[in-house]
């Protein structure tokens, strides 16, 4: 998960995931003066992978999973 100011890495999204085991995460949240943070601050690094992904022509809208029997 990536927001303005930090990312959250974990192994599993699984909700039961979070309730049943300890669970492992780290949440990067990099300060720095602009414009260094708008370059290399990792949680903008990653928040571009996301939008590079969601715009891709491999991402599927939920609602259309029904009809991709494969998935």
């Amino acid at each position: 998960m990536v927001t303005d100011k930090a990312a959250y890495i974990t192994s599993n999204w699984c909700g039961d995931y979070f309730l049943n085991t300890a669970g492992v995460g780290v949440v990067i949240s990099q300060h720095a003066p602009p414009p260094v943070w708008k370059t290399k601050a990792l949680q903008r690094q990653l928040r571009e992978v996301f939008d590079r992904d969601w715009s891709s022509e491999f991402a599927v809208h939920l609602s259309d999973l029904d009809k991709h029997p494969d998935c």
